[in-house]
């Protein structure tokens, strides 16, 4: 008989990953470019921020001060794992058995590809949302039916326009007011340093519209490209990517079309990948796991995924604005 573990091996399943083409997802590898691995099966607060704050001196022969506020209680995250599966039915494996080698590790690199790419889209998804300081997502019950995984870091800054952006009154000098705003509140928290700003698709539009109005003042410049709308300095990019929804299968906006995002991509994001339940695995954590199960009814194999991630974002560095109505 067949077996499918000559093919998703460890080594193999290596193999596989190194000649895939890098997946690009844009919230992942612009802001959560960190990404550990947590040999627990639960996240610690002081994974959170790899320093709160700024410290002070201490003098020579002094004990030493903690990085962190110390309340005397311990607090922990539990990740949930995420699990995609692929079946093989018998059938399958029949056709298999005609092919030569190498076209079975074609076929087994393919079938690891769609379990990476269905990781990677969810993994996505999660760092689009926690970006409004609370992870919420579908958990998949085993009786059926869904509840909600929620964990709630706290809330991002916010600024609220003196004009709104598609406001008759408005003028370019309203937005580039609002993202001073912006960044002089990240700022008061000591970040700043590498800021990256998005608009939703009506304020991205508002803006374009004011841009292509203005005539210049000398007071600040206004550049329009491909690579988005230069206002004074602040670079504004066009977001309007969705994720879909696993509970009601509806798109969902990654950031929604009245909002600007500004985000200090330096300030210390992560994405944590924690230790898995598997006893395949050696319960390490990785980034994706796979590997094959026999099933008897119907007779086949299932291959399963594997991984548990968790993003934590720095919601000091982070700066939500509604500006259209």
């Amino acid at each position: 008989m067949f077996d499918l573990k000559t093919l998703f091996h460890k080594d193999a399943i290596i193999r596989y990953l190194k000649e895939m083409p890098v997946i690009k997802t844009s919230v992942m590898d612009t802001f959560f470019t960190d990404r550990p691995q947590n040999p627990l099966p639960i996240v610690g607060v002081d994974w959170l921020w790899p320093v709160v704050t700024e410290l002070p001196l201490v003098r020579r022969g002094a004990p030493s001060i903690s990085t962190i506020s110390e309340t005397g209680a311990i607090q922990f995250y539990e990740p949930y794992p995420l699990r995609p599966k692929k079946e093989v039915s018998a059938m399958d494996l029949n056709n298999l058995q005609l092919l030569p080698n190498a076209s079975r590790e074609n076929w087994a690199s393919t079938k690891t590809d769609y379990l990476r790419r269905a990781v990677r889209k969810t993994c996505e998804a999660m760092c689009s949302v926690v970006l409004s300081g609370t992870l919420t997502w579908p958990v998949k019950l085993e009786g059926g039916g869904y509840e909600n995984y929620q964990v709630a870091f706290g809330n991002p800054l916010t600024v609220t326009p003196g004009t709104a952006w598609d406001d008759n009154a408005a003028k370019l000098k309203d937005p580039f007011e609002t993202l001073q705003a912006m960044k002089e509140k990240i700022a008061e928290y000591g970040y700043g340093s590498d800021l990256e700003i998005w608009a939703g698709s009506s304020a991205y539009s508002a803006l374009f519209a004011l841009a292509e109005a203005h005539v210049s003042k000398a007071k600040f410049t206004v550049n329009i490209d491909a690579s988005g709308i230069n206002v004074g300095g602040y670079l504004v990019k066009r977001m309007v990517e969705k994720y879909t929804n696993p509970q009601t299968g509806s798109a969902v906006d990654k950031l929604g079309e009245h909002d600007v995002l500004m985000i200090d991509k330096s300030a210390g994001h992560r994405l944590v990948y924690s230790a898995i339940d598997d006893l395949d695995a050696n319960l390490l954590p990785m980034p994706f796991f796979v590997k094959p199960v026999k099933t008897d009814d119907p007779s086949g194999w299932k291959l399963i995924a594997d991984c548990k991630p968790f993003p934590i974002p720095n919601l000091r560095a982070i700066c939500f604005a509604t500006v259209t109505s």
